[in-house]
C-alpha cells in the first residue's frame, strides 16, 4: 500500500457531512471541517458552520480524535465515542461550554481520511519536533524578559 503524502498547505483544512444533533434527537446537516497546523502539532480544530453564518472553532487534542474514534474518550469539554446511524458508522464530538451542550456527528470516514493527512504530516512521537520550544517560553517570560 503506498504511504499517504500530506496536504502540501499548512495549515490544512478537510470540509466534512456533519450534523447537529438537536435537543429532541433529530439530526440537522451541518457545514463542518477539521483544520490542522503543523505548528500546533498535538491538536486539531472543528470548524462549524452555524446558521447566522458564523463560525465556531473548538480545539482540541488530536489524540482524543484518533482514541475516540475507536472507543469513548474525553472528560470535560469534549468528549468523542464511535457509534453508528442507519448503518453508517459515526465520530460523536461532545461540546460542552458553561453555557450550552452540542453533540455533533462526523461520518467516521471522512474522520480516519483526515487524521491520516495529520499522521503523515506529523507521526505520531514527533509532535515536539514541530513546536517552536522558544517562541511557548517567551509568551510565558512576558515583555520585560
Amino acid at each position: 500500500m503506498p504511504q499517504r503524502r500530506p496536504p502540501e498547505v499548512n495549515p490544512f483544512e478537510s470540509e466534512l457531512s456533519a450534523f447537529l444533533v438537536q435537543p429532541d434527537g433529530t439530526r440537522a446537516p451541518l457545514p463542518a471541517s477539521l483544520r490542522f497546523d503543523r505548528a500546533d502539532p498535538f491538536a486539531v480544530s472543528l470548524l462549524l458552520r452555524t446558521s447566522t453564518v458564523q463560525t465556531v472553532t473548538w480545539t482540541f487534542a488530536r489524540q482524543l480524535l484518533i482514541d475516540g474514534a475507536r472507543r469513548p474518550t474525553g472528560v470535560g469539554a469534549v468528549e468523542v465515542r464511535p457509534a453508528f446511524h442507519d448503518g453508517t458508522r459515526l465520530v460523536v464530538l461532545s461540546l460542552k461550554s458553561a453555557s450550552r451542550h452540542t453533540q455533533v456527528q462526523l461520518r467516521h470516514d471522512q474522520v480516519a481520511t483526515f487524521m491520516g493527512d495529520v499522521l503523515a504530516a506529523v507521526p505520531a512521537g514527533t509532535e515536539g519536533d514541530h513546536v517552536d520550544w522558544s517562541a511557548e517560553l517567551d509568551r510565558f517570560r512576558g515583555p520585560d524578559s
